[in-house]
């Protein structure tokens, strides 16, 4: 059975169709496409991983993989590969049940543990943020990021 909901190869689905099966998580979907762009200035490509795989939202840069986010009836798996040194350091992560049991069960391979997390509550996403920001740092702050921050802090401060 493929990963991904979607399988016709001759078919990239769109944006609605994507969120129409994934109906309750579509927000948890939102979420963390959110969080890639914002930290890592990254746009996905819709790819067709082959028959067992689907089709997918693939995050690369430079040949890297970020993540691949494969949509799924109410739900969808993001696939983080990691490396030996990044699982030894998420091992030692505060996570959620199945993220964690995830990272546990998943074999190490040569070039490290292909991790396919079924997304369905925020505790994943969550987790799944901290693998990604384990993988990759996000890109630094610039000039309005910053006064951004300090204007939350100053405003946050004046209660």
């Amino acid at each position: 059975m493929p990963i991904s909901y979607f399988v016709d190869k001759a078919h990239s689905p769109e944006t609605d169709e994507i969120f129409a099966v994934l109906g309750s998580s579509q927000p948890l979907w939102v979420r963390i496409i959110g969080f890639i762009v914002k930290n890592y200035e990254m746009v996905g490509d819709m790819t067709y991983g082959g028959k067992n795989y689907g089709w997918n939202l693939w995050y690369r840069k430079s040949g890297k993989s970020l993540v691949s986010l494969y949509p799924q009836q109410n739900e969808f798996v993001a696939q983080v590969v990691l490396g030996r040194e990044q699982v030894e350091k998420a091992l030692t992560l505060s996570l959620g049940e199945n993220v964690a049991r995830v990272l546990r069960e998943t074999p190490s391979l040569h070039d490290g543990r292909w991790l396919f997390i079924k997304i369905t509550t925020e505790t994943d996403i969550a987790d799944v943020e901290k693998l990604l920001l384990l993988k990759k740092r996000r890109k630094k702050a610039g000039k309005d990021e910053v006064k951004d921050i300090h204007a939350t802090e100053v405003s946050s401060n004046a209660g």
